[in-house]
């Protein structure tokens, strides 16, 4: 008798640490999703100034490791900062973007005139083959130039649509993750209704990067470039808009085949 009740105590006191442990959880995430700020990334004559203060190559570029090895929220990433103490740093550049990407749960909506970046691109292709639905919008002119990492995404499930080739071009450089009206779109478009992730979406943390910066090895490394970071929900929700309309506008290239 006395071993049942100890057992049912305990159970019940699992029960109760881990429904705790779920609503200090969900708070924390309230508050980090509440609380806006923002940061920007610059490159300009310096980015290349460290190169030899950080160890081993990768895909050819020199790495700088994170400080964490835990799956962080894009919130806390932010917050964190540059990882080197030179803030132009290309590495610490590469690092802060991968890092968010890594962060990013359900959506990535990338509008970006040309990617010739394999950093970049291998990041987005392992968001892909963990779930997260990621939608690349380029440019003909782009997508089809000298080193284009566009079919190397189509092969690991990234949806790409393109601007066609004319007198305008698909001139953005911006990336949504995780936005809100992005994951109802893409459930809608499933047709599929999941309570846990709707719930989930008023916790998450939504971050938009936008800037001059095309994901090219140039633009990380060799020019003055500028990308601003923001979880500004306003901000967020017109970007976002901007990036539908043109996903709906446009013919897709190939259907990417993951799903929530």
């Amino acid at each position: 008798m006395g071993y049942f009740m100890y057992g049912t105590l305990l159970i019940l006191l699992s029960e109760a640490v881990y429904h705790s442990y779920q609503a200090v959880k969900n708070w924390h995430n309230r508050k980090l999703a509440q609380k806006e700020l923002w940061s920007v990334i610059l490159t300009n004559e310096l980015t290349l100034s460290c190169p030899t203060s950080h160890q081993g190559t990768k895909y050819g570029y020199i790495t700088i490791p994170s400080n964490s090895g835990k799956l962080f929220d894009k919130i806390s990433v932010i917050e964190r900062g540059p990882l080197c103490s030179n803030a132009y740093c290309m590495d610490s550049n590469f690092r802060l973007i991968k890092d968010l990407l890594y962060a990013t749960k359900y959506s990535i909506d990338l509008a970006m005139f040309t990617i010739t970046s394999v950093t970049m691109a291998r990041a987005l292709a392992e968001a892909s083959l963990r779930g997260v639905i990621v939608r690349v919008i380029t440019d003909a002119n782009g997508a089809f130039m000298a080193n284009s990492q566009i079919l190397y995404l189509l092969r690991y499930g990234v949806g790409v649509r393109h601007k066609q080739i004319d007198k305008s071009l698909m001139h953005h450089k911006f990336c949504v993750l995780d936005s809100p009206s992005t994951i109802k779109y893409l459930l809608e478009n499933q047709k599929r209704s999941n309570a846990r992730i709707l719930k989930e979406i008023d916790n998450l943390s939504s971050v938009l990067m936008t800037g001059s910066l095309n994901w090219t090895t140039q633009g990380f490394s060799g020019n003055y470039e500028n990308v601003l970071l923001t979880n500004q929900k306003q901000m967020i929700q017109e970007y976002s808009d901007e990036f539908q309309n043109m996903w709906e506008l446009l013919a897709p290239a190939l259907k990417p085949q993951n799903v929530f």
